[in-house]
C-alpha cells in the first residue's frame, strides 16, 4: 500500500498533536511534519513538501489566506486541505480560489478527515457537507436583508472601533482580547453584511444605519 505523507500547520500544539495521533493510526498515512507558525512552514516547505499539507486559517505570524497566496505560486503541486474552525464564507471562497482543494472543519469526525486526505491527495476537490451547504446558500442569498443583520454588542463595539480606523492590534488591547478574537469578529461582520473587506463593511453599515 502505497503511503501519503502529511504535514500539519497549526499553531495550537495540542491540536496538531491530536491530529498527528489519529493519523498515525492508520498505516496509510506518514506524519512529515508539523509547523506552527506560517514562518516555520514556509521554511520547511523549502527543503521538502509532503504531499498533503492540513493547513489552519490562522497563526500568530499570518493568516491562511496569505499563505495558501505564497503556496499557490511556489507549489503549485503541493495539495492542501484547510482544517478550520472557521467556517466564514469569505474566507472558504477566497482559499479555494487561491488554490487549495478542500475544505474541512476541526469539528469533522475522523471518517471525514480521512476521506478528504485520500480525495486531495488524488487531485479532486473536497468540501465537507457544511460547507457545501454554506457555499450553495451564500450563492442563493448574495444580497443579505436588513433584517439579517443581527450583530452580537460584541460585533457592534467592533464595527464602531473599525469606523474610527482601529487596527485589530489596537482593538484587542483596548478590549483586552486575543488577536485571533477580534478576527474571528471581523470574519463574522463580513459574512453577516455580505461583504468582502473593511471598506465595504463600512460602507454597508453607514448605508443600513448600523453607524451613526
Amino acid at each position: 500500500m502505497d503511503t501519503i505523507s502529511v504535514a500539519i500547520a497549526d499553531d495550537h500544539p495540542l491540536v496538531a498533536s491530536g491530529i498527528s495521533n489519529l493519523l498515525r493510526a492508520n498505516p496509510r498515512f506518514v506524519i512529515h511534519a508539523m509547523y506552527n507558525s506560517g514562518t516555520e512552514l514556509l521554511e520547511g516547505l523549502v527543503k521538502k513538501q509532503p504531499d498533503v499539507l492540513l493547513l489552519d486559517m490562522h497563526f500568530p505570524d499570518t493568516t491562511g489566506n496569505e499563505l495558501m497566496r505564497v503556496i499557490a505560486v511556489e507549489y503549485q503541486n503541493l495539495k492542501v486541505l484547510v482544517i478550520s474552525s472557521i467556517d466564514n464564507i469569505y474566507d472558504i471562497k477566497d482559499m479555494i480560489q487561491n488554490g487549495c482543494c478542500g475544505y474541512v472543519l476541526k469539528s469533522a469526525t475522523l471518517e471525514v478527515l480521512t476521506e478528504a486526505i485520500e480525495t486531495v491527495y488524488k487531485g479532486e476537490q473536497f468540501l465537507e457537507p457544511a460547507i457545501k451547504e454554506q457555499l450553495l446558500q451564500s450563492v442563493l442569498n448574495n444580497s443579505p436583508k436588513v433584517t439579517d443583520y443581527k450583530l452580537t454588542q460584541r460585533e457592534q463595539t467592533i464595527l464602531e472601533l473599525l469606523s474610527h480606523g482601529k487596527t485589530n492590534n489596537e482593538m484587542a488591547a483596548e478590549l483586552f482580547l486575543s488577536h485571533r478574537t477580534i478576527e474571528n469578529h471581523r470574519l463574522s461582520l463580513y459574512q453577516k453584511l455580505g461583504v468582502r473587506n473593511s471598506a465595504e463593511l463600512i460602507r454597508t453599515a453607514l448605508q443600513q444605519g448600523l453607524l451613526k
